[in-house]
């Protein structure tokens, strides 16, 4: 009897000491109708994310996105608008990656017109300002369609890689005729 005592007064003592558990894996934090909005260093507005819910779970600071609208603005460069079904961000929100179907959306700048691609399983790096995917894509400019397999978007380079299985229709812009010398 005494034995048995001595038992539970320990298991009593060491679940009082023993720290409580906690699953890193099970959300922490969910809201609805939740707008994350992100600075650079020197205060400005660099993104809105606006999302129908989002769901916050403390292993490696995963957000997870459903109904997400991205829109990163960087001063001198085309506004980037990210629409999707759902997405997860990483890395302290720096990199996004949209699965599901998911459209971008790079605004008219400089006389060109907005690009629209669509995809899915495109990761957006707001940090380089880079958006990816290894999946089936089509991208519209104007007149001109392509598709491809895989694409590289790189706002800063106002570049886009198209990396395999290309098809394209490609309709130049009309430029003035040039003057003719006279002779």
């Amino acid at each position: 009897m005494v034995g048995s005592l001595i038992w539970v007064l320990s298991r009593v003592a060491t679940n009082l000491v023993a720290p409580n558990r906690i699953d890193l894996n099970a959300p922490d934090l969910i809201a609805h109708e939740a707008v994350l909005v992100r600075f650079d260093e020197a205060g400005l507005k660099r993104s809105r994310m606006v999302a129908s819910q989002v769901t916050h779970v403390p292993a490696q600071d995963t957000m997870l996105f459903e109904v997400p609208v991205l829109t990163q603005t960087q001063i001198g460069r085309p506004t980037i608008v990210v629409l999707g079904t759902r997405a997860r961000s990483v890395h302290k929100a720096s990199e996004t990656w949209f699965y599901d179907a998911t459209q971008l959306r790079r605004a008219p700048y400089a006389g060109n017109p907005e690009l629209i691609i669509d995809g899915r399983d495109i990761w957006v790096d707001g940090n380089a300002e880079i958006a990816r995917s290894s999946q089936f894509v089509t991208a519209k400019m104007g007149l001109s369609h392509a598709e491809a397999v895989g694409f590289e978007a790189n706002n800063k380079l106002e570049t886009l890689e198209l990396k395999s299985k290309v098809r394209m229709t490609y309709v130049p812009t009309a430029r003035p005729a040039a003057a003719r010398a006279a002779r």
